[in-house]
Parts: structure tokens; sequence; C-alpha cells
């Protein structure tokens, strides 16, 4: 579509907004509407505030047609840089017209208002689709950037060598970022052939797998009826007050939970089932197909790496099939079965929840595309300064005969101060985009709560519903789905993962913090909710990042919790933590106070006493939280040798981001975006080249500058 036909369907499509919009706010030709609300106003009842929008988008499609109509080459370059602007108005338009259906239920039913009602949904309908349609016309508008560069290209290939030279400059920006889009484009539909021919494999497991989404439905149906029906009980207990009404619903959601527990069960048996067959005529396949290569095909490759290909990855080719498939149907289906009773429930509460999430979802998209920026940038130049130490190294004899030593330290100095500068914004820009998002979750919160609270106390709504709605708005976010590990006894098992993948929720499960919605968490074959919380916690043992000491002496801090232990087991602790030493040279030895929050004692030192307050329950189980990750690379080092010292004696859970701490594990489990991506020993997930490799080699490279890039 050339830039005149796409100019000409934009002003088009302006006149219909313009006509439609005027059609439904004067109810089709009424246009005395326009002088009785101008003159009367009021936002409550008022629609002239939502027909004054329609000026808005008219507008800024109308400018953006004049732009690109006047300056072929730079205009829709200009208005494709503005695409995200547009889509927060188009957000912030819909927003409101949301707010606006919500203000005009607030007012008290006329007969005036009744008659105009139907009216008044349709200018809302049309406001919202217009605002989505304004991005899409500015898309359309922006999308002629392509081959308007390209037509300017091509004209200018006929001159002269030096112009040439000097235009490919002068646009070199402009023609990386065309390149990075054809790039991106070639990678969505290779990606999409790709997963079409796995899909393809897959067709012989058909009636398998329609048995396995069966379940699934099953599983996800019962679960979305689970929270209405605490609301139900809990209405029965408020306002029943009566075992009568109280008993059944507890009885339906028991048998909501048992149904869902059995189709689960066979969902996930035959979904493996079926993905081992999947797996087993990948496997077939592919070693059919090595067998007809030629010989020189086996001189080019290692063997290593062709074994690699024929277990490892085909073993995580069919995982990656089995996982998406799974979550992402059974998600579609809670997430309908969500909102379907969400609006039975409260349509006004659900159109307060609808309203935001788009915002968080910009937020989100914004700062992904500003991280990932910044993160190429950090690779370039730390490429730049890799290549002046190899050029250097490389050329000693010449640097020293030309004394030339200090200039290039501060040549390689300068480019690591550059790299510098960008980890500070891409620490500003995480912190900005924790409190945006932080903020918009708790506004979004607030507002439900405030607002629910009003529709409660007018009796358009009762408490238990208002719980349930609760409920189903929060589970619309699980930080965990189908995550199934296990922690051998007398080994070190290793969590390790991006920031915000789900290893400390792990942990928060393991210690009974929180229940799992769905799922068991067991010890010894028994869920760790049935434990007595002293027995758990005494056999199940936690050091974390920040350890918190109280302001008591330090042998109270290492007894903390426990009473009557004789002081050589409080000195066999610390010596196993490496702490008694420093400890004995205090002024006052294990009676000596720690102050508040322990600031008389080092981090390395508060480490180790946390380290012993654990060791001194000789718990079966322990979990290492990042315990060394805070720490300076002294206390780390005497740190990591007291955990050295006792990870032999215990089963013990690592979750850490230090290549030195990991690769010691018996078993690694990597965890990505709340499901387990792959697990093995350190030598097995090198091998396979998956998300751990890529982990491992940015922190080896010096990278590990994002939350994104920890282990």
């Amino acid at each position: 579509m050339g830039p005149k036909i796409t100019v000409s369907c934009t002003v088009l499509c302006v006149l219909l907004d313009v006509v439609v919009t005027t059609v439904l706010y004067t109810h089709g030709s009424d246009l005395a509407t326009f002088q009785r609300e101008v003159f009367n106003f009021n936002i409550l009842e008022s629609s002239l505030d939502l027909w004054g929008t329609v000026l808005l988008r008219a507008v800024l499609l109308l400018g953006a047609s004049i732009g690109v109509s006047w300056n072929r080459e730079d205009g829709p370059l200009r208005v494709a840089k503005c695409i995200t602007v547009i889509l927060l108005f188009s957000m912030v338009m819909i927003t409101y017209t949301l707010a606006k259906v919500l203000m005009l239920t607030e007012v008290e039913k006329t007969a005036d208002i009744l008659a105009r009602w139907p009216w008044l949904l349709g200018l809302m309908s049309w406001t919202c689709a217009s605002s989505l349609g304004v991005t899409l016309l500015w898309w359309m508008l922006g999308k002629e950037s392509s081959s308007v560069c390209s037509c300017r290209s091509g004209r200018e290939e006929g001159g002269s060598e030096d112009t040439e030279r000097l235009v490919e400059t002068a646009g070199e920006e402009g023609s990386d970022g065309r390149r990075r889009e054809e790039s991106q484009d070639k990678e969505m539909t290779s990606s999409g052939a790709t997963l079409g021919r796995l899909l393809f494999y897959c067709r012989k497991d058909g009636r398998l797998l329609s048995v396995a989404v069966l379940f699934l439905i099953i599983s996800a149906v019962c679960e979305a009826f689970i929270p209405y029906y605490y609301g139900k009980a809990i209405d029965s207990i408020v306002v029943h007050q009566s075992m009568e009404y109280f008993a059944k619903p507890v009885i339906t959601v028991a048998a909501l939970a048992l149904a869902s527990s059995i189709a689960m069960g066979v969902r996930g048996g035959v979904f493996t089932l079926t993905f081992a067959r999947l797996n087993l005529r990948l496997r077939n396949h592919l070693f059919r197909t090595l067998m007809r290569q030629e010989i020189a095909f086996f001189d080019e490759n290692h063997t290593g790496d062709i074994l690699s290909r024929l277990s490892a990855d085909t073993t995580q080719v069919s995982d990656l099939i089995s996982q998406n498939i799974n979550i992402f149907t059974r998600s579609v289906i809670k997430g309908v079965g969500f909102f379907i009773f969400m609006f039975g429930m409260s349509w006004k509460l659900t159109l307060v929840t609808i309203m935001g999430f788009p915002f968080i979802a910009l937020v989100s998209k914004l700062y992904g595309e500003y991280y990932k920026k910044l993160t190429k940038e950090v690779q370039t130049t730390l490429a730049e300064a890799n290549k002046v130490a190899e050029e250097t190294i490389s050329s000693m004899r010449t640097v020293r005969s030309f004394a030339n030593e200090c200039g290039e330290a501060e040549s390689y100095y300068g480019k690591l101060l550059v790299m510098f500068q960008l980890n500070k914004k891409q620490a500003l820009a995480y912190a900005c985009y924790m409190w945006s998002s932080c903020i918009s979750e708790l506004a979004l919160e607030v507002a439900i709560l405030y607002y629910g609270g009003h529709l409660v106390v007018t009796n358009q709504m009762s408490s238990g519903a208002l719980i349930s709605f609760f409920i189903y708005m929060l589970e619309l976010g699980e930080c965990l789905e189908g995550v199934s590990f296990t922690l051998r006894p007398g080994e070190v098992t290793a969590l390790v993962g991006p920031s915000g993948s789900g290893k400390s929720s792990c942990v928060s499960l393991l210690e009974n913090f929180y229940l799992p919605q769905q799922g068991q968490v067991l010890l010894d074959g028994k869920p760790v909710h049935t434990f007595q919380h002293d027995y758990l916690h005494s056999k199940v043992a936690l050091v974390g990042q920040e350890p918190v000491l109280f302001a008591r002496t330090v042998e109270e801090n290492i007894t903390y919790g426990l009473t009557d232990v004789p002081r050589d087991a409080v000195v066999q602790a610390a010596s196993k933590a490496n702490a008694h030493d420093f400890i004995s040279i205090l002024p006052k030895g294990y009676d000596t106070s720690v102050g508040e929050k322990g600031t008389q004692l080092s981090g390395g030192q508060k480490q180790r006493v946390a380290i012993a307050r654990a060791l001194i329950r000789n718990p079966r189980v322990l979990i290492l939280d990042e315990a060394t990750s805070a720490l300076d690379a002294e206390s780390e080092h005497i740190v990591q040798q007291a955990l050295n010292n006792i990870m032999h004696d215990h089963t013990v859970l690592v979750i850490a981001h230090r290549l030195s701490t990991v690769e010691k594990a018996d078993n690694i489990i990597v965890i990505d975006r709340g499901c387990v991506a792959e697990q093995g020993s350190h030598s097995q997930l090198m091998a396979s080249e998956g998300l751990y490799h890529k982990l491992v080699q940015r922190q080896v490279l010096g990278i590990e500058t994002g939350t994104e890039q920890c282990i």
C-alpha cells in the first residue's frame, strides 16, 4: 500500500469517526443536544466529553497525514517513533470511557437517562473501537517509512562512489533500524515455521492430546468455580450464620477440588506419555538423518556436538512443546473462566480491573525495549574494551618499545567508564520500573478495594462476592506454574534462573510460609503443612541473603528460638560456620552485644553468625538463599569456605548467582518465568547450550549487570 492510499484511508476513517460519533451523541439528529450540554455540563450525566474525544483523534490523525504527505522522506519515520505515545493515548481514552460507564451508573436512573442509555452504550463502544483504530492507522502511516526509504536508496544508487559513501554514513542509523526490523520479521517467520513443523510431529498423537486437553479443561473449569463457592461460604457465615447454609458450599468446594485433582493427574500422565512418544520419534528421525550424512559431515562436526543434539536437544524440544501447550491452554481456559465469573459477580469491578491492565503492560513494554537497548550497548562497549586489551597484550613489545603503557591503560579505562555509565542507566531504569510497576499494581488493588467497598455498602454486591472477586484477580498472576523437582538426601541442589523467575517462591513454599494454590510440597512423602511448626523449622533451616540479627549477645543470636543450649554446642556451630575465631577476639566473646540489627558486626560476620544459628539446630535440610551475594570478595571467600564445610553433611538447597557456588552442586535446576526450564549437572547443562549456558556465559564475560542476566 502506497503513502497516498494510506493517507486517503486515514482521512476517510477520520470523517467516518466524526460522523458516527456525532450521530450517536445527538441520538440521530437532535443537534440541540450540543447547546443543552455545553451550558449545563455535568460529568456524571453528560456525554459531551466523549464526543470531544473525536476532535483529539481527528487532530492527531490529520496532523500525521499532513506530515507524511508534505515530507515523504522523514515524515513516516517521525510518525513511527511516536507509536508508543499514541498507544498510551489510546489506552487513556479507553480507560476514561470505561470510567465514564461507571460514572453514569452511579446516577439515579431517570426516564431521560434510560431513554438515552442505548445511545450512550453505542457511543462508548464506538469510542473504544475508534481509539484502537487510531493506533492501527498511526502504525500504517509509520510503516510507510520502510518503502519510502527503499525508494530513496534506490534513486541514490546512481550517484558517484563518494556520494554513495556519504549517504550511507549519514543514514547508517536508519538503515541499522531497518535491518533490525527485517531480521526480526525473518526471525518471527522462522519461529512460526519451526513451531509448525514441531506440531506436525504431534499429529500421530492427536487422540492422546485430545484426551489430555479434555481433562485439562475439566481441571481448569473446576478451579474457576472454587473461588466462587469460597465467597458463598463466607456469605453463609456472615449473613445467615447457619451451618446449614455453610455446609453446601464447603462440600461443593471439596468436590471441585477432588475433581480438579483427578483431572490434573490424568492430564499430567497423558501429556507425559504423549511427549515421550514425540521424543522417541524425534530421536529416531534425527538418528536416521545422521546415518544418511556424508563422511565429510562427521569430519567437520565434533562427536560430542552431534551426541548433544541427539540427546539433550531433542529432549529440550519435546519438553518445550509440552510445557507451552500445557501452560498456554490451561492459562487461556482459566483466564476466560475467571473473567466470566468476575463479570457475573460484578461487571463494574471487572471494568476497574481491565482499566489497570493496559498501563501495567505498557510499563513493562517500555522498560523491556529500553533495557534491551541498554544491554546491547553494554555488550558493544565491553567488546570494544576487550578489543583494546587484546590489541595491547598481543602487541606488548611495540607498546613497551614506545613507552605507551599508561596511554593504553587510560584507553582501556576510558572504555570501562563508558560501560559503567551505561550500567548506572540500567540501575536507574530498573529502579524506575520496579517503582512504577509496584505503584500501578497497588493503585489497581486500592481502586478495586475502595470501589468494591462502595458496592458492598450500597448493597450492590455481597461481601462474599467481593472476596471471591479478589481471589479471582490475584489468581490471574501465578508466580509458579507446573514446578516439580526432588531434593535428593545428602546432595546439593542449586536453583538458578533470572531474577523474578520463582526461585525465592520455591523457598517460601518449602519453609511453609505460604500454601500452594495447587499441588503439594512434600517432605519425606508428607505435605509440609501437616508437620508441627516447631518440628518443621528444626529440620529445615534457612540462611537468607540479608541475615537479621537482634540487639542481643552473639550467643543469644546463635541460640535464637532455643532454650538450655550448652556453650559447647554454640562453639561447635560457630566453628563450623568459620565464626569462632572472630567471636573469640570480640571484647566479651560470645557475650558481646551485636547492636541493633547487628550493626557492630561486618556483613561477613553477620552472615557467619546466621549460618551458625542454622547449624545449631542440626537441620536435615539446609536452604541457602543467595547467602553470599551481598558480601565483598574477602568476606564471600570466608563464608564460602564455611558453606563448603557443611554442604557434605546435609541435604542442601542453594539459590545463588555466583558460578563458583552453583557448578559444584550435584543437581542444578533452572527456573524461568515460574517453570522448570532444564535440570542436570553443570557439565550436562553446559553441553545442552540452553538457558543455563547463556547465564554462565554472561557471567564469565563480566556483563552481569541486569536482573535478567543473573544465575
